[in-house]
């Protein structure tokens, strides 16, 4: 043991001579003048050089202003337009949002787009197919090319967020342009969903030893709210923006006739904070304003529910028959009805979000399909599409093509078209 000790007091010994030998050696670098230093690193071994604070000759100056003399010449040639601030904001925003497109018509991803699947918004055209989650920017290049595989899909969007489900299946998902953030199933299957600005989802379902039942989740998936009907078949729902309360259309029979009742679900609360009953409707569907108030669309009238759920203002059909409707959240509700059989002459109703409902414009349009959207106005008449404004006057019209299904209004004059097997964007001319 004591030799081992000794050997070891030796190498110490030895360490802390070369220590002793490499720190006499170091020399400090040369220290640098105060208007010659530099944010990288400097090699100290090199040798100091004279740094000229004119580094600019006059040669070099020469050629910097023939090239500032080339490039005004390259905008004179092809146009300031091309870059103009608006046209480089406009290019930065393509490279962001998606692919420059080849511009519309363009073919529709899979092979049947319904109705209700065929929306605008964030400046985006999405839909769902048979086969795919689209969303095309406004040159139709691809901002997401999701594939899909429900029997019956439906989307709602709301504010970045759009959720995808399966109509009396189980599956769904929430997408942003980004990614899929949430792919899933419910236990039962599902009669409606919608997303709140915030991320927060829910369905209808049916439910096992119930009528009906509202399940909510948050963005990350987990489940904050459950609600059990058991003395109404629960048909539609919407999320208010802020995702914390649900209005919930329910309907039920009794004595021969319908029955309608409009929950109001707070989820911070077990019970319902409001319950707004309706004799012989059936509300087709219902939406929550951006104050508050409540627009309801049901077969014979239409509601707005004022914030405090109490004031409910009617615009009742007197045996007119609907054949369209639309929301805007920041705005009203638009209806359209018709007094004759085949759809034809159909009046425009507004229903404005602080509770005046009443009709703007008679026409002589069979009017099969509206769209409201920042206080514009567009009806789908058999192959064209009418423009109106908020008070009902029509601003003109645009060729939509004789197998124009759907439409979504994405200026006051302009819209997108879905075909049989083609979106088109047609304008007033």
């Amino acid at each position: 043991m004591a030799k081992h000790n000794n050997e070891n007091n030796d190498k110490i010994k030895e360490e802390k001579k070369k220590l002793k030998n490499k720190k006499n050696k170091f020399k400090r670098p040369t220290q640098l003048k105060e208007s010659y230093r530099f944010s990288h690193i400097i090699d100290a071994d090199k040798e100091e050089k004279t740094i000229q604070r004119d580094l600019i000759s006059s040669k070099s100056k020469t050629v910097v202003i023939i090239l500032l003399v080339c490039l005004l010449a390259v905008i004179t040639a092809t146009g300031w337009n091309y870059l103009a601030p608006d046209k480089v904001l406009d290019n930065i925003e393509k490279g962001i949002s998606g692919n420059q497109g080849d511009n519309f018509p363009t073919f529709i991803s899979g092979t049947t787009v319904s109705n209700g699947n065929f929306l605008y918004s964030g400046k985006n055209l999405i839909y769902v197919s048979d086969t795919s989650l689209m969303c095309l920017n406004k040159s139709a290049g691809e901002v997401i090319n999701r594939p899909i595989s429900f029997a019956q899909p439906a989307i709602k969007i709301g504010g970045n967020f759009i959720l995808t489900y399966n109509i009396n299946g189980n599956g769904y998902q929430v997408d942003t342009l980004a990614e899929t953030k949430v792919k899933n199933e419910v236990e039962n299957p599902i009669i409606q969903g919608d997303i709140a600005e915030n991320g927060t989802y829910g369905f209808i379902t049916s439910a096992e030893g119930y009528l009906s039942e509202l399940t909510i989740f948050n963005s990350s998936d987990e489940q904050i709210y459950r609600y059990y009907f058991s003395d109404y078949y629960a048909t539609s729902f919407a999320l208010n923006k802020n995702g914390t309360r649900a209005a919930v259309s329910t309907v039920t029979s009794k004595n021969g006739s319908f029955e309608t009742a409009i929950y109001i679900l707070d989820f911070q609360n077990e019970e319902p904070i409001a319950v707004i009953e309706e004799n012989e409707t059936l509300i087709y569907s219902c939406e929550f304003m951006d104050n508050g108030a409540i627009a309801a669309v049901g077969d014979n009238e239409s509601l707005m529910i004022k914030s405090n759920y109490t004031d409910v203002d009617k615009y009742e059909y007197d045996g007119l028959t609907l054949t369209a409707f639309s929301f805007d959240q920041s705005s009203a509700g638009v209806i359209s009805l018709s007094p004759s059989s085949d759809g034809g002459n159909c009046h425009l109703i507004y229903l404005d979000k602080n509770g005046t409902l009443s009709k703007i414009s008679d026409t002589d349009y069979r009017i099969s399909y509206l769209d409201i959207y920042n206080g514009s106005i567009a009806a789908l008449c058999a192959d064209k599409t009418v423009f109106f404004n908020t008070v009902g006057e029509e601003v003109g019209s645009a060729d939509s093509g004789v197998d124009a299904q759907s439409i979504a209004l994405h200026s006051s004059n302009s819209v997108y078209v879905l075909g049989m097997t083609e979106i088109r964007d047609v304008s007033i001319t």
